[in-house]
């Protein structure tokens, strides 16, 4: 069967070639081929670097801040430490000062006892 004088095989073929003929096309019209599609492509690479190198920059400066600020918070607590063991010496020397004058002040009233037999 015939529709207007070309058969299966011939439409099939001129199909086929149409679809080529499209798609040559389309790859010489595709912006990869153009010059200003590349470059705009690179500088949005480069822009990207970019972007990407200051993040990392930003991400090593809050974290070099989050370390300064945690040695400042250890060095603060050992600088309480220092403070509370030398409070806690104090405490320590003034409770035998206390122990020594009451042993004195038990020594006199027992010497003052003896001397009064």
């Amino acid at each position: 069967m015939q529709v207007k004088g070309t058969s299966f095989n011939d439409r099939q073929e001129n199909s086929a070639k149409a679809k080529l003929e499209l798609l040559k096309r389309a790859r010489e019209n595709s912006p990869m081929n153009d010059p200003a599609f590349k470059q705009r492509m690179a500088e949005k690479a480069a822009a990207a670097a970019v972007r990407d190198k200051e993040r990392a920059e930003r991400k090593a400066a809050k974290e070099a801040e989050r370390i300064r600020l945690e040695a400042e918070r250890i060095e603060n607590e050992r600088i309480a430490a220092e403070e509370a063991i030398a409070e806690a010496k104090r405490q320590e020397d003034e409770r035998m000062r206390l122990e020594a004058r009451l042993a004195i002040e038990e020594a006199k009233a027992k010497l003052a006892q003896f001397k009064k037999r």
